[in-house]
């Protein structure tokens, strides 16, 4: 059983040592060296298959890249963690050289992105208003298809038949002439048409608005990517000429 004195120096401050420091530093670099293993993997899976031809996948990986950037970024700045007494030998510097300049390609490589998910992202506006004028003159040329073949039945039991399959009400079709059939037969499709030109245009909306922020939020992230890692490349270029000078 402890005694108060060794209870009293157990709870006393612990200076935490060279070695202990050093232990830490190599933790942080094995972590470094594991999220970057873990980063190849991924930028593997996002790229593989290639589909370079469809603007929808590219900008879809390049926002993935995106969010999967702080992985490279903090595993390159713990592999270049040393405590000022470290000794790091010529091949380790050669492997700290090797990232520096992988930060600095990096970095070039996502803000050279920029224009592309700017031209992707035009594509894809494009894309959605040129499906959706389509949808609008098929719709039109249907409408004017079933306009025709209401106006040359004459038969109320066709009409009648006509009105069930467009969900017209019991009560509105019952006990009336051809003409009038027809006459509400007509109003029923011009109203079919415009629900579903007004329930296309709101989907049209919703994916315009969804790639704008798609779209803002990737440029942004490569943005400030390109940041990072052309900074990271800038504070270690000690491990780039450190050799030089003390060669």
């Amino acid at each position: 059983m402890k005694t108060k004195e060794q209870a009293k120096i157990s709870r006393q401050p612990v200076e935490i040592t060279e070695i202990i420091e050093q232990r830490v530093f190599t933790l942080l670099r094995v972590i470094g060296y594991a999220l970057l293993i873990f980063t190849f993997i991924d930028y593997c899976a996002a790229l593989i298959p290639l589909r370079l031809t469809d603007p929808s996948w590219e900008l879809q990986v390049i926002g993935r890249l995106v969010d999967i950037v702080w992985a490279p970024l903090l595993g390159m700045t713990f592999i270049f963690l040393y405590n000022r007494k470290t000794i790091v030998s010529y091949r380790q510097l050669s492997i700290l050289r090797f990232f520096s300049w992988s930060a600095l390609f990096l970095g070039i490589a996502y803000i050279l992105m920029l224009p592309l998910v700017i031209n992707n992202s035009l594509t894809l506006y494009r894309n959605i208003n040129n499906q959706f004028t389509l949808q609008q003159v098929q719709q039109q040329e249907q409408l004017q298809q079933l306009t025709t073949k209401v106006n040359t039945l004459s038969s109320t039991q066709e009409l009648n038949n006509l009105a069930r399959i467009l969900n017209l009400p019991n009560e509105a079709v019952s006990n009336q002439s051809s003409k009038d059939l027809q006459n509400k037969l007509s109003q029923q499709l011009k109203t079919f048409a415009n629900n579903a030109s007004n329930t296309a245009n709101i989907a049209r909306q919703e994916q315009i608005k969804n790639l704008i922020k798609a779209s803002v939020k990737t440029n942004l992230g490569l943005f400030l990517s390109g940041f990072c890692f052309i900074t990271l490349w800038k504070l270690t270029d000690w491990a780039r000429v450190i050799d030089k000078i003390f060669g």
